[in-house]
């Protein structure tokens, strides 16, 4: 099973944030990532973890 791992640097891209605020995400145990000598590395996982806890609309579960 291949498990792609992204940088800090390409989150922040895809959010449009810095990468300061990725990494307080980690440093605050809200984003999962491994430490990689100064490098973090975040599973693609469990980045889709991360936004899905934060999806504010309307899911299949949900009544009108």
């Amino acid at each position: 099973m291949h498990v792609e791992y992204l940088k800090v640097e390409q989150i922040a891209d895809e959010l449009g944030l810095s990468e300061e605020t990725v990494l307080r995400w980690i440093r605050k145990k809200e984003l999962k990532a491994y430490k990689l000598g100064k490098n973090y590395r975040i599973k693609r996982e469990d980045y889709q973890e991360f936004l899905d806890q934060r999806y504010t609309g309307k899911t299949d579960n949900s009544k009108d």
